[in-house]
């Protein structure tokens, strides 16, 4: 499904060329939940930027399906971040004077989709959120806004969901409710890449792979009697 091929991403500062990412290769196949791991400045969300199509590489090539994402300009890239890519983000990125509806339907705006009440309620009775429909988003706890960050990545049905430690800003009670919603995700057929600082939530997927300075040091198959 996913494939880098020797991807690179330097930056030009002011005091040289600093390398985010050195010759990094990875597959991924459909269907796995991946979790990225490493410590702060190891290129974890330089990574998934790159996956995301947020920010291009150096050099080397991204593929999704095939698709080598260097060949593309802005508007297929839009297209491919809006219908198969689903971003959950530490901070939520929600619109906070938007209604918990209003937020969830947003990708479907941007899409030119017109007939939206019956996928959009249903997101909001799968990630429990109903009750909170009208509801704006500054007004909710952070649990329930991370919710509605997941129901929102969801709505267009994405093949790959890409989480960059959304569980960050939660408590223990509501990253594990975030943790077990990836993981009902990942079982109903979704790529899942977890990008997280905690183990316990990394040994939650079915493979860990761990960064240092921009290369990966790991790459770990995790067994089911581990999780």
């Amino acid at each position: 499904m996913l494939k880098l091929l020797d991807v690179k991403k330097e930056y030009n500062t002011p005091s040289g060329c600093f390398s985010a990412l050195d010759s990094v290769s990875l597959c991924i196949e459909e269907g796995e939940f991946v979790a990225i791991v490493g410590k702060s400045g190891s290129g974890k969300s330089t990574l998934l930027n790159m996956i995301g199509t947020l920010d291009s590489v150096t050099s080397g090539s991204i593929l999704l399906d095939g698709q080598d994402f260097s060949t593309m300009n802005g508007r297929q890239l839009a297209e491919i971040r809006n219908q198969s890519i689903g971003f959950v983000f530490q901070r939520f990125n929600l619109e906070p004077e938007y209604t918990v509806y209003q937020n969830i339907e947003l990708p479907l705006v941007i899409n030119g989709s017109t007939q939206n009440e019956q996928r959009v309620q249903a997101v909001l009775g799968q990630l429990d959120l109903t009750s909170k429909a009208k509801l704006k988003t500054k007004l909710l706890s952070g649990g329930e806004q991370q919710r509605v960050a997941i129901a929102r990545a969801i709505i267009n049905d994405p093949k790959l969901i890409l989480a960059d430690e959304p569980c960050g800003n939660l408590d223990t009670t509501n990253s594990n409710i975030v943790m077990s919603i990836l993981q009902t995700l990942n079982q109903q057929g979704k790529t899942v890449i977890l990008v997280t600082h905690d183990q316990e939530d990394a040994r939650k997927a079915q493979r860990i792979v761990t960064l240092s300075n921009g290369r990966i040091i790991s790459d770990e198959k995790i067994s089911a009697a581990d999780i």
